[in-house]
Formats: C-alpha cells, sequence, structure tokens
C-alpha cells in the first residue's frame, strides 16, 4: 500500500505582531567561587539561574520521512536518518532536549533547566513523527514537543491515538495547533474561540494532559489571535518567526528555528549556536 501524506502548513511566517520586549539572557559561566549577592542566593542557585534564564533554541520539523517526487511542500519532509544525524550532533554538542513547559517553568524559577536546553517541535501530526521521530528522540532519553492539529488525528497519514499516547510515554509534550489549520487571522470571533480553546478542551480530554502552549498555524497571528490565545489559558505560543527563545520576550511570539529537508547536520548545529549566540 503507498500512503500518501498530504502537509497542510504555510511556507512563510506572516504576523502583524512581532516579538517585542526581548531581553538577550545568555547562559553565565562561573569561573570559580561565586558569592551570596545582595539578595541571599547562594553559588548553587546562582549556578541554577544561569542555565534556567538561558535563550532556548526551538526547533521546528515537520514529515519525518523521505519527500516523494511529487511532494508539495518538499522542503519540509526530513529523512529519518538526517534526523537521526541531527540529534546526534546535537547531543555531541551539548545540547540537551526539553520539554516547552520545562523551559517555561525554568524561566519562571519554577525548576532548574539544564545546560544548553533545546526543543525539538514537530507540527501537524504527522504519523512519521510517531514511527520515526519519538524512536530516534527516545534513544537518547530526549523529550520532543508535539504540536497536534486535530483534524490529522486518527486519519490516512496522521498520527494514531495509541501512538500519542505512546509518545507522552516517551516523556513528550502535546500542545494545540488548532483544530482544522485555518487562517486564525480570517477567523471571527466565534470561531476563533473555537479553534483555539477547543483544540486545547479536546486534547486535554483525549489525553488528560495540560496543553500549556499553542502554536499558530503556518505561523500565522496578529494581536486578536494572540488575546485569544492568552484568554484561553495558554502560557505561550510559537511562531515561525526566526531565532531562539528568550525570556523577558513575549511569551505568545517565540520564535523557533526551522529544519529543513536541505539542511545538513552541520548546518542545523550552526543555525542553532547562531540563534543562541553562547559560542556552543
Amino acid at each position: 500500500m503507498v500512503l500518501v501524506v498530504v502537509v497542510a502548513c504555510g511556507c512563510g511566517s506572516s504576523s502583524s505582531r512581532p516579538a517585542t520586549g526581548t531581553t538577550a539572557s545568555a547562559q553565565q559561566a562561573f569561573n570559580g567561587p561565586v558569592p551570596s549577592g545582595g539578595n541571599g542566593v547562594s553559588e548553587p542557585q546562582l549556578l541554577r539561574l544561569g542555565h534556567s534564564r538561558a535563550p532556548v533554541p526551538i526547533l521546528m520539523y515537520h514529515v519525518i520521512a523521505p519527500a516523494p517526487p511529487d511532494a508539495k511542500y518538499a522542503g519540509l519532509w526530513v529523512a529519518p536518518a538526517a534526523l537521526k544525524a541531527q540529534v546526534a550532533a546535537l547531543a555531541k554538542a551539548g545540547f540537551n532536549a526539553v520539554t516547552l513547559d520545562a523551559v517555561l517553568d525554568g524561566w519562571g524559577g519554577k525548576d532548574t533547566l539544564p545546560p544548553h536546553p533545546i526543543v525539538l517541535s514537530f507540527d501537524d501530526g504527522y504519523l512519521s513523527q510517531g514511527k520515526e521521530a519519538s524512536t530516534i528522540l527516545h534513544a537518547y532519553g530526549w523529550p520532543g514537543v508535539l504540536n497536534l492539529a486535530l483534524h490529522n488525528l486518527d486519519t490516512p497519514g496522521g498520527l494514531t491515538t495509541s501512538r500519542v499516547k505512546t509518545m507522552i510515554s516517551y516523556g513528550w509534550e502535546v500542545d494545540a495547533h488548532s483544530l482544522t489549520h485555518p487562517d486564525l487571522t480570517t477567523l471571527d470571533a466565534a470561531a476563533l474561540r473555537r479553534e483555539v480553546a477547543g483544540s486545547r478542551t479536546a486534547i486535554h480530554q483525549r489525553f488528560g494532559v495540560p496543553v500549556n502552549a499553542f502554536c499558530y498555524p503556518a505561523g500565522r497571528y496578529n494581536a486578536t489571535v494572540a488575546a485569544a490565545v492568552q484568554a484561553a489559558g495558554y502560557r505561550a505560543a510559537t511562531t515561525e518567526l526566526p531565532g531562539a527563545a528568550r525570556p523577558g520576550a513575549d511569551p505568545y511570539a517565540l520564535p523557533r528555528i526551522r529544519v529543513d529537508r536541505g539542511d545538513s547536520t552541520a548546518a542545523v548545529v550552526a543555525k542553532v549556536r547562531a540563534a543562541v549566540g553562547s559560542g556552543r
């Protein structure tokens, strides 16, 4: 049987609400005893805060499979071997995968992030993400972030409910990517609320997970859409704007680093290093 996957995703970012208030808080290096500050923070606490206030690259993937000759958006297809090599190279470079919830908790002082945290996010909910990506990441003990568009669940070429549950058992975070992947900037208030709040409710009811972040379909959003995301109770939202996510910036306009079919392993590592600006 030949399986054809149709990729419904925008190939560019469009937003009238760019991230603002960015604070470049790069990871600190401590080369000796660090005394307590005036606020009584100890050396171990300062070390933890150094990691937990660092910029975090969020990688953006789509289909994890070789692109067929007639693929409409061939650039969105990354072969499993390429993903495996990228994960191996990032791990060798010292990066540690975490969930977006962990990043938000670290930035908020609720938890501690590992050195050089990185998030690997996968949009839409393709079957290959459960068959290939979760297996590759699981071999390293790494979680991923699934941005699930509900209309892809339990459909040909889409993730099955059972596979999503397996991914959750591997430590994956499941976030919302709307119900039907529309251009949210074109919807009336009721339809916008249904797509944004409704997808969070549906995922939570089906999988029992918190669903704390939203991913804008095709990267399209504006102030009205961002306000709807915040009103629905999400902690953050991810975009297709390039760059690393940084503490102190707008949490509803977090940038990501897109990984395309033609990107070499070295190019992906270089993108990440350039985005965080840490010299890793």
